[in-house]
């Protein structure tokens, strides 16, 4: 929010800590300027009689108190806030917050269990007054009407939002009392499924959980807001049903995350989150804000592992604008959605030109569902992603005619998940077996360890398979037995394929022998799904069979789309869970794009996924545009990326746009825009084909395209890129090498311990591990090691920071078990060469390693530090030396002599 000059005035006035009654005066005037309040609606030093106190200002749910310095008289609101807001709670059975300042310093709170407890405290800075009003006015909940911007968004909503913080406490006590609960448990169970096929290891992170839910919750109501839907019931907006009686399918179901209104106080939060939502005017939406939302709340450490860099808007637009060439003809698909930031665009682009070519307004919304769509693996990012599809048709969605569907699927586009599941081609999902004491052993077709299975007849029609999906799921609750439900689908199936005009003519009457085989496949699988519906565990499976089938769909008959764009997931091999790196390295070698050797540990999924999203969505003839690293255009893991030719795809790089480190703020990398179509003949990445260069600074990362028109240069001619080779270069080029990786450092570095009169062993110096504040989860709570270690094994070792231009400044010491001729030594090894100091620090050492080092990483310590040979390569040391620092704008050499 803009910040008035009178408003200004205030808040410098009141970073100066004025007093307690000058802190009252300008709060008062802070209401009325800048929030629109009437004064009347404030109630000053209000008396609380049953507290012998007065609250010095009371507004709608919130209680403030002015103090003239906050740290000194903290003991006065820590003793009579809690009696304040416990007044306030049994008098309007509502929730409150408390809000203490001195004009300087801000503190909110809230009871819980009788006890005052602090949500947020901030300090003001005049100089940041937008901020300031943001963060305040998601404490005071004031504004009836919020512009939708990221700022906004983020201050509202996110993770240091009051509101966040409030009802992230709230959605941990309920879950407690509902975690027991076997359709509660299932819901978990299998969104823990979905995030290990992302993720590629077990995820049990409650906080995860919570959060997810909060996203989705918020995400829902956006929904209900954008739609002006009159709807006050929680349950039903969570589970779909008030958008469906409004004709919109696919936006919002029941899915994972709707155990929520399980419970009464869960019901009322979702009521509070509601009104809060309902304060943003998302009809003025211009770009994708819910992403803005989800950066905010999921943790880096957590989107980095899935390779999630989200696309700013400027960007995003800009690439759909340059690839879809007839928005209002031809079919979009962004394999990889996220948030749905390109699908955003891809509408909005199609509503332009459905007004250039004078389409029916009322037909927009429809036509537009026809021709985008998105699929994502990551279950919370779909939610998300269908919503943003509404904010993006919001414009034409009052005037539309009939109904809709959202066309937004959890599938995995790599189909590599899919592909395992897959037998005498069926999708199979496993069914997680249920807890103890819930099982169903002895009875008959007992439960644990089933699996549902769809026949691909019905997966490759998303239609079909809709419609047998929810006949199904009626049966069961009409206690139909198998044979009436087999005759029910088969009725369907007819009539389904009967409405289908082909070549002028309707398909001929009766089934195919493969659909009657898939009817009495899916006889089976009514068995499981009636009994687990009877046991209370039914609730999401047609929620995961339709979504999880649609990349099956999209994939049949050579492809659905004629243009494919996004962003795809950026995860080295290194990074890979065991499990993800088997079947990707399969994968890629059959498809020719696999670089082996000294390079095998840097090859990206997203080159991978640009060549199956062409090979199994796209058209032929059909365009792709894919933000990726700018590593894809230079460096030697991408050099058969480049080639173009693949075994199940052809591709012609057109085109390409590159963002390096003069865009900032941007990705965490150097990244580019690639441009390519799907063709017969393969085209060799060459310098010839057209680049853009951009460069710039912007004022935040998510600039709209406006600001980033204007902050940023486009460069129509730049310079050619300098690909990564192994050959030319300097005539010293063979004798540098990289250094050795020695981590977890803790295990290497050492300091020596001074033993006192006991006096040190020259042979054998006693040593404990040298530890850093910067050291990272396992490592940094790990106990260090010390012990009695060779002095041949304890040597000078070199770090980045150790190297000034043409000298050494501080080098440190490590245990380095190698030997003076160059064999490294393991603790067996070194016990065999009677090295004892060496070998009882190594198995430690080892042992450490073993249990903790990530799933991925199947190295055995000494292999960790010898990787390519990087230490074992420096000896025997030579007399004389040249190093460098890997980094730096100065990579100035140092000389050494042994």
């Amino acid at each position: 929010m803009a910040v008035s000059e009178k408003t200004k005035e205030i808040l410098v006035h009141l970073s100066r800590r004025p007093g307690h009654d000058e802190v009252k005066a300008d709060f008062r005037s802070l209401l009325t300027e800048e929030f629109g309040a009437d004064i009347q609606s404030v109630d000053f030093e209000r008396r609380v009689p049953e507290v012998r106190g007065r609250i010095d200002a009371l507004i709608g749910r919130t209680v403030f108190e002015a103090k003239s310095n906050l740290d000194r008289e903290w003991p006065d609101v820590a003793r009579r806030m809690p009696d304040y807001l416990a007044d306030r709670e049994r008098e309007e059975s509502e929730r409150f917050v408390g809000i203490a300042s001195d004009g300087l310093k801000w503190a909110v709170f809230e009871l819980r269990n009788g006890e005052l407890d602090k949500i947020k405290e901030i300090i003001l800075d005049p100089d940041k007054g937008e901020l300031f009003l943001a963060w305040l006015d998601g404490a005071l909940a004031l504004k009836s009407s919020l512009p939708p911007e990221p700022l906004t968004i983020r201050l509202e909503l996110g993770q240091d939002s009051v509101a966040f913080r409030r009802a992230s406490e709230e959605l941990i006590a309920i879950w407690r009392t509902l975690e027991h609960r076997p359709d509660v448990a299932l819901k978990k169970q299998l969104w823990s499924t979905l995030l290990k096929m992302v993720y590629g290891r077990d995820i049990e992170n409650e906080m995860l959980w919570i959060q997810h839910t909060f996203l989705v919750i918020v995400s829902k109501c956006v929904a209900l807001a954008v739609l002006d839907l009159v709807e006050d019931d929680p349950a039903r907006v969570l589970s779909g049903r008030a958008f469906q009686q409004a004709n919109i399918y696919g936006a919002v179901e029941s899915d994972f995350f709707d155990w929520i209104v399980a419970a009464p106080e869960g019901v009322r939060l979702v009521r509070r989150i509601m009104a809060h939502v309902r304060r943003f005017r998302l009809r003025e939406v211009k770009s994708d804000v819910l992403k803005i939302l989800y950066e905010s709340l999921i943790d880096r450490e957590e989107r980095h592992g899935l390779g999630e860099y989200y696309t700013p808007d400027w960007l995003a637009a800009k690439v759909v604008r340059n690839t879809v060439s007839a928005p209002v003809e031809q079919k979009v698909l962004d394999p990889a959605c996220g948030s749905g930031t390109f699908l955003f665009h891809a509408i909005r682009n199609f509503l332009v030109e459905a007004e250039e070519v004078d389409m029916p307004v009322i037909n927009r919304a429809a036509e537009a569902t026809q021709l985008i769509s998105g699929m994502d693996i990551h279950p919370v990012a779909v939610i998300i992603a269908r919503v943003t599809y509404l904010l993006a048709l919001a414009p034409v969605l009052n005037q539309r005619s009939g109904s809709l569907s959202i066309p937004v699927y959890l599938g995995d586009a790599l189909q590599l998940s899919i592909s395992r599941m897959l037998t005498d081609k069926e999708l199979t999902i496993r069914v997680p077996p249920p807890a103890a004491g819930d099982g169903q052993s002895g009875e008959p077709n007992g439960s644990g360890g089933e699996k549902l299975d769809f026949p691909e007849v019905f997966c490759r029609d998303p239609a079909l398979f809709d419609k047998a999906i929810e006949r199904m799921r009626s049966g069961s609750e009409q206690n139909m037995t198998r044979p009436q439900v087999e005759q029910a689908l088969a009725r369907i199936t007819e009539q389904h394929y009967a409405a289908i005009p082909t070549a002028g003519a309707f398909r001929q009457e009766g089934l195919t022998e493969e659909q009657k085989r898939g009817i009495e496949d899916l006889g089976k699988t009514y068995l499981v799904f009636d009994r687990l519906r009877r046991e209370g565990r039914d609730t999401v499976w047609a929620y995961v069979a339709r979504n999880l089938s649609r990349p099956l769909f999209l994939s049949a008959s050579g492809g659905w789309a004629n243009v494919i764009v996004g962003n795809p997931p950026w995860v080295a091999f290194r990074h890979m869970s065991a499990d993800l790196q088997v079947r990707f390295r399969d994968l890629s070698k059959s498809e020719r794009v696999f670089v082996g050797g000294k390079l095998s540990t840097q090859n990206d999924l997203c080159a991978l996924f640009t060549v199956r999203a062409a090979s199994l969505y796209l058209r032929s003839g059909g365009k792709l545009a894919f933000v990726l690293p700018l590593a894809a255009l230079t460096r030697g893991q991408f050099e058969k990326f480049r080639s173009g030719i693949f075994e199940s795809v052809r591709l012609r790089f057109d085109e390409t746009w590159t963002m390096d480190d003069r865009v900032q703020p941007l990705f965490p990398v150097p990244s580019c825009v690639i441009f390519a179509t799907k063709r017969r003949v393969g085209q060799q990445m060459t310098e010839k084909i057209v680049r853009r260069a951009y460069s710039g600074s912007l004022p935040y990362r998510d600039a709209p395209e406006d600001i980033a028109d204007a902050r940023l240069t486009v460069d129509e001619m730049p310079g050619d890129l300098t690909e990564a080779t192994f050959t030319g270069g300097s005539v010293y080029r063979k004798q540098f090498r990289q250094g050795a990786t020695l981590v977890p450092r803790f295990l290497c570095f050492v300091e020596r311990r001074n033993l006192g009169a006991l006096g040190a062993d020259p042979n054998a110096p006693y040593v404990v591990s040298r530890r850093s504040t910067q050291e990272k989860p396992p490592w940094k709570s790990l106990p260090g090691l010390e012990g009695r270690v060779e002095k041949e094994f304890l040597r000078p070792v070199l770090l980045g920071e150790s190297i000034l231009p043409y000298r050494v400044w501080r080098p440190f010491e490590g245990v380095i078990p190698v030997t003076a001729k160059g064999e490294m030594l393991s603790s067996d090894t070194a016990l065999n060469r009677g090295y004892q100091g060496i070998a009882e620090w190594m198995r430690e050492a080892e042992a450490t390693w073993k249990a903790n080092a990530s799933e991925s990483n199947s190295l055995s310590l000494k292999q960790r530090w010898d990787y390519h040979g990087e230490l074992s390569s420096q000896f025997p040391v030579a007399p004389m030396r040249i190093v460098y620092a890997a980094s730096g704008q100065i990579p100035l050499p140092a000389y050494l002599r042994t």
